[in-house]
């Protein structure tokens, strides 16, 4: 085993000195540095007008897609298949509508529902407020109200 060295520190100042005050408003005036003008636009864009067009390089480089010039011919290129002229599936059937009119108890009282799908159902309590009921798949709803309000009921049948 051999030993280590302790670290220590070093000597002298390491920092690079006290930092220059920045310049006022007076001090860029003066200097010029705030002179108003008016901005030149940048090249391609549309308010570049008048100006010499961009320098175009010299020697272009090609892009990927660009056969290079000793390419040897190479396979065919395939023609698309053909597409099929009838569907061998039926198309989905739509969503399953919530039952309207169902009502269902939570804790601030009984609600009705007013729609939906088999993932939510929308529902009106008698003051009015609106839920939404958004079934967790264990046997539990969270019920959602317009109040911000959050609640957890068994899930209705």
């Amino acid at each position: 085993m051999t030993d280590a060295q302790p670290l220590t520190t070093e000597p002298g100042d390491i920092w690079p000195g006290p930092l220059a005050p920045p310049p006022t408003l007076q001090d860029l005036e003066k200097s010029g540095g705030m002179a108003s003008q008016p901005e030149m636009p940048v090249p391609g864009s549309p308010m570049n007008r008048g100006t010499a067009p961009p320098m175009l390089s010299p020697n272009p480089s090609t892009g990927s897609s660009t056969v290079p010039g000793n390419a040897q011919p190479g396979l065919q290129t395939p023609q698309p298949a053909q597409p099929p002229t009838s569907y061998a599936a039926p198309p989905a059937a739509p969503p399953q509508r919530g039952q309207t009119g169902k009502v269902i108890q939570t804790p601030g009282g009984p609600a009705v529902t007013t729609g939906g799908t088999s993932g939510y159902q929308t529902s009106t309590s008698p003051g009015g407020g609106q839920s939404i009921i958004v079934p967790n798949g264990n046997g539990t709803s969270t019920v959602i109200h317009s109040d911000g309000r959050v609640e957890t009921i068994p899930t209705p049948q």
